[in-house]
């Protein structure tokens, strides 16, 4: 259920209002009640998510559509729908408040694309029990990049309201780069959250443990036949995926064509340098 605003007559401007977290607190004054604790986590999750120190007049477009892309990749259209529609009247409150000069709600709905792709692909990923499977270790470096990430974010929103306090906004070109870098890590922090969100983290128990077979999570070690050459590899998740660190993507054409085959199977390749036969060496 949308949450609805009452008339409470309380006068915020007579307090000054400059930041998000500001107008939100006197916002969910005027919100009923009975819908006060659903609003208030959703729009708290929304404040978090610009940086609670944001001031009002640094508030972008292209970052709320970013918003609506990050709600869209983490769950389903119902209830996508209905956390976005808090928030829309949240913004539309500012606009009527005259907090803000552009009309902010309007760029705030589930796109087409990107966003619905992501989440119809994670709702069916995650009825089928077929979440990311990492390796211990690439599981940790996901969650260290993760947290990396949201500083950098804090410090893009930090770095926002101090341009912002330029007043000649629409010649601001250290507010423009600041917004764009806030988006970029905004959507790559979604992403590593929806993959890190039903991982499965391989262990000996729950991996494959047939001898010679080559597995997920499992060390293998090639023979290219045409120039003879071997090269040991870990056949990991694309997501930590690091060819310098000899990790190889089972998403890659090497990786997709030999899982699942024993030590001595040759397979055929069809790579960017054409078809290549590789001899599975070793397997463990």
């Amino acid at each position: 259920m949308v949450a609805k605003s009452k008339d409470t007559g309380i006068d915020p401007e007579a307090d000054g209002v400059s930041t998000v977290t500001e107008a939100l607190r006197y916002y969910t004054l005027t919100i009923a009640e009975d819908d006060r604790p659903t609003a208030s986590a959703e729009l708290g999750r929304f404040v978090r998510w610009l940086g609670n120190d944001r001031s009002l007049d640094s508030l972008a477009p292209p970052e709320i559509g970013d918003y609506s892309d990050h709600i869209g990749a983490h769950g389903t259209a119902p209830d996508a729908v209905d956390r976005l529609a808090i928030v829309k009247l949240f913004l539309a409150h500012l606009k009527k408040k005259e907090y803000i000069e552009v009309n902010l709600a309007q760029h705030l709905r589930l796109r087409r694309g990107r966003g619905a792709a992501t989440a119809a692909k994670t709702a069916a990923a995650a009825s089928a029990g077929t979440g990311a499977r990492l390796t211990k270790s690439g599981h940790q470096q996901m969650q260290n990049q993760l947290a990396e990430l949201i500083i950098q974010r804090t410090q893009f929103s930090e770095d926002i309201r101090k341009a912002a306090a330029d007043k000649d906004v629409r010649e601001n070109a250290p507010l423009e780069a600041a917004r764009e870098a806030h988006g970029m890590v905004s959507l790559k922090i979604g992403e590593i959250e929806e993959t890190l969100r039903g991982a499965e983290i391989i262990t000996e128990r729950n991996g494959t443990r047939k001898k010679g077979v080559v597995r997920l999570g499992g060390r293998v070690t090639i023979k290219e036949l045409g120039s003879g050459r071997a090269t040991a590899v870990q056949l990991v998740h694309p997501d930590e995926a690091n060819p310098l660190s000899g990790k190889m993507s089972s998403g890659s054409p090497v990786g997709g064509a030999i899982i699942g085959h024993t030590v001595g199977d040759t397979v055929t390749v069809d790579t960017p340098a054409g078809k290549k036969k590789f001899e599975i060496v070793k397997a463990n």
